[in-house]
């Protein structure tokens, strides 16, 4: 894994090798005319901006965008059951849920204005009402929690922030980083800012360095999430469609909310925060499958309702476990006085409960279970029984018989390996256990004589992808292969699958 250091370094690289500091929007119209395109570009103050401009407007501390080796799953996969085939934030149930879009301004607060955007639907939806009156501090945010103008943040550090101390209205602090370029200093905020802060209950990862819509999709049905993706020169002329990076040298990176998808155009929309004069009065669409990686990192926000909250903060989602399982909850209901747990199977049907008082057991005992994915979900009772208020519901793997596995990997039709390799270079891989999903997979590629090159995946499928740009490392010849894992607190099984020599020439 690359450090940010280098990353950024990594950045500069691209932006020098760019022909012109801005874009040429007609040259580039004429080139996604003739090409067919599904987007079309337009001048804007954006468009008009250097290279050195449109970093300061980007400004996200992202390490794993820059990876050599992305994993994914097939995107025709990706449009079975019973997802509905479009959702957006901006027209649910008759009404406009999203909060209007803002100007970051000439500062790299994108991580602030994202995660605020977020939250402030998020908000709206645990209300139930779409015109609740709600403007939160991206300034607040970005200065007291660690942004930085000149180089950006890092969206997981401000996931944190709005759990641990939450934000104040932007009464409190109000935006002023996109004119001075300046930090600012957490000391001019209200003096009550303690009393008018809003905090997010907990936030989840739908996806992690891995390209998989559904479960992005499914995050989107409970509201906007925020991501993180990489910006290209032709990015800033976006005047609408559905964009597809096309022309131009990468600039940096950015964070934006997520506010809904289409299946019909195969893409998201979302909310940024350069102003309404730029792309769809603000938003834009992007393709599931783009090279700039929206949705491939993702953070959920929950929110609490008026009431309080129950978070279930072990388990984390998708664990995996052998004998017995950790269960951590927080409750912040006055009244409650007791517990329900509800464990489902992998279909959503109740399988086993249990109600305890205010003295719960920590662990659960899973040594007998059948292997598999169950659900788990938390309710804090009052002490009559009634049923105050329910966790968010996660998902775990239980493993208590080690598995057989089973990985392969093919280059994709049209692709030999026998030949030089060039360019971005995609596998097939299959997996197969006896038991749950492997817990992990790895590429391995070794330049004979050199150091051996892992890249990990974190979410596995029994279909994936990998694409390997080759331009990222020195021409020669490599042993490439995958190893497959299934790690727990009790054992780690592996599988290798067959070496295969190749040779990259760029």
């Amino acid at each position: 894994m690359k450090s940010i250091a280098s990353c950024l370094a990594l950045v500069a690289v691209f932006a020098m090798s760019s022909a012109s500091a801005a874009v040429d929007v007609s040259e580039l119209n004429r080139e996604l005319t003739g090409a067919k395109a599904s987007w079309v570009a337009r001048e804007s103050a954006i468009s008009r901006m250097s290279i050195d401009e449109l970093k300061r407007i980007t400004g996200l501390q992202q390490e794993g965008l820059y990876e050599d080796v992305d994993f994914g799953s097939p995107l025709e996969t990706e449009f079975q059951g019973t997802l509905p085939a479009k959702w957006d934030w901006r027209d649910q149930d008759g009404a406009n849920w999203v909060s209007p879009i803002l100007d970051q301004g000439n500062c790299g607060s994108c991580v602030a204005f994202a995660a605020v955007a977020t939250m402030e639907t998020q908000m709206k939806i645990a209300s139930g009402l779409a015109n609740l009156p709600v403007r939160l501090s991206p300034q607040a945010l970005h200065t007291c929690g660690g942004g930085s103008c000149a180089i950006g943040w890092w969206p997981g550090f401000a996931a944190r922030y709005l759990q641990k101390t939450g934000v104040p209205d932007d009464a409190c602090m109000p935006y002023e980083s996109g004119v001075t370029g300046k930090n600012g200093s957490c000391s001019a905020i209200c003096a009550d800012a303690p009393k008018r802060r809003v905090r997010i209950a907990g936030f989840s990862r739908p996806t992690v360095l891995f390209g998989n819509v559904s479960k992005v999709k499914r995050a989107l049905l409970k509201g906007p999430v925020m991501t993180a993706m990489l910006i290209f020169e032709d990015f800033a002329a976006y005047g609408g469609g559905v964009y597809r990076h096309r022309k131009g040298g990468l600039v940096s990176a950015h964070a934006v909310s997520v506010v809904g998808y289409d299946d019909a155009e195969r893409a998201f929309i979302v909310r940024n925060s350069w102003g309404d004069k730029w792309g769809e009065n603000g938003f834009f669409r992007i393709a599931y499958d783009d090279i700039s990686g929206a949705g491939r990192m993702t953070w959920a926000f929950q929110m609490p309702s008026p009431q309080g909250v129950v978070a279930l903060e072990a388990p984390p989602d998708d664990m995996y476990v052998t004998g017995s399982m950790p269960i951590e909850v927080r409750s912040t209901y006055t009244a409650s006085a007791g517990r329900r747990m509800t464990i489902y199977d992998s279909k959503s049907n109740p399988l086993w409960g249990m109600i305890c008082g205010t003295t719960c057991d920590d662990r659960l005992d899973v040594s007998r279970w059948t292997d598999g994915r169950y659900e788990i979900d938390i309710v804090a009772l009052d002490a009559s029984g009634r049923e105050l208020g329910r966790s968010q519901r996660q998902s775990f793997y239980v493993v208590n018989r080690k598995p057989v596995l089973a990985l392969g990997f093919a280059a994709v039709k049209g692709t030999d390996l026998s030949k030089p390799l060039s360019g971005r270079v995609e596998f097939d891989l299959t997996t197969k256990s006896s038991s749950v999903p492997m817990t992990s997979v790895e590429f391995h590629a070794r330049r004979v004589g050199g150091d051996d090159l892992v890249r990990t995946a974190n979410v596995v499928l029994s279909k994936m992808t990998l694409g390997w740009k080759t331009t990222a490392i020195p021409n020669g010849t490599y042993e490439i292969w995958f190893v497959g894992r299934m790690t727990t607190s009790s054992f780690d099984e592996r599988i290798e699958t067959v070496r295969r020599t190749v040779t990259v020439r760029n």
